[in-house]
């Protein structure tokens, strides 16, 4: 059986979207998908993310293994974060904040936006939190980008409130069933879970990896 490193080229060389854990060492690649990522932002009137990446949280979540890198064939496309933490501004009692997980500073490069990449990575956090035997997946979204919320309503999610503190700028809650996929862009490898060796033959026990 060949090790994850093997079976990486092998996906990416059949156009597929591969998600693993980040490295330490790409923790300034984070950083610069972010910075991308606000100039676009700011490049179409939109008030997110206007401020320097918090590298001290783009640390702390490689070093936990909750960052995550996405890669095609032509390198790095997409970074998420996904964890167990829910904000208790927002996430309360009464949502049972333990039944799900939740995503973090999902960026998109800019090399690969209009290529659904960004759908796919949500169907990979539905699927992690299906195999964490969660109910959900959540996220929080910034509170005036209005097409970024109904980005993430048209990928399955829906509106759970808005919670509106002085104090953030995000508050917009959203939510999704786990386990739900709208297979809408590229097919995702997850190389923490593969379910092939390099030459194709499936690997007893593992299923869901590939979708």
């Amino acid at each position: 059986m060949k090790t994850l490193d093997s079976v990486e080229p092998l996906r990416l060389n059949r156009g597929y979207l591969a998600i693993r854990p980040a490295h330490e060492r790409e923790a300034a690649k984070i950083a610069a998908l972010w910075s991308d990522a606000a100039r676009w932002l700011d490049g179409r009137g939109y008030d997110q993310w206007q401020y320097p990446p918090n590298m001290s949280r783009i640390h702390d979540s490689i070093v936990h293994g909750t960052a995550y890198i996405a890669e095609m064939e032509d390198g790095v496309v997409g970074t998420i974060t996904l964890d167990g933490a829910a904000d208790p501004e927002f996430w309360h009692a009464n949502d049972f904040p333990l039944s799900a997980l939740y995503i973090h500073r999902m960026i998109v490069s800019e090399v690969a936006r209009g290529r659904q990449v960004g759908s796919s990575m949500l169907d990979w956090a539905s699927a992690r939190a299906e195999r964490a035997g969660v109910k959900f997946v959540r996220l929080d979204a910034w509170k005036r980008n209005y097409a970024l919320q109904d980005y993430y309503r048209s990928n399955g999610f829906t509106h759970v409130r808005t919670i509106d503190l002085p104090h953030r700028n995000s508050g917009a809650l959203f939510q999704r069933e786990a386990g739900t996929f709208l297979n809408a862009g590229p097919s995702v490898v997850d190389l923490e879970f593969p379910t092939h060796t390099a030459s194709g033959a499936p690997i007893e026990g593992r299923r869901g990896a590939i979708y």
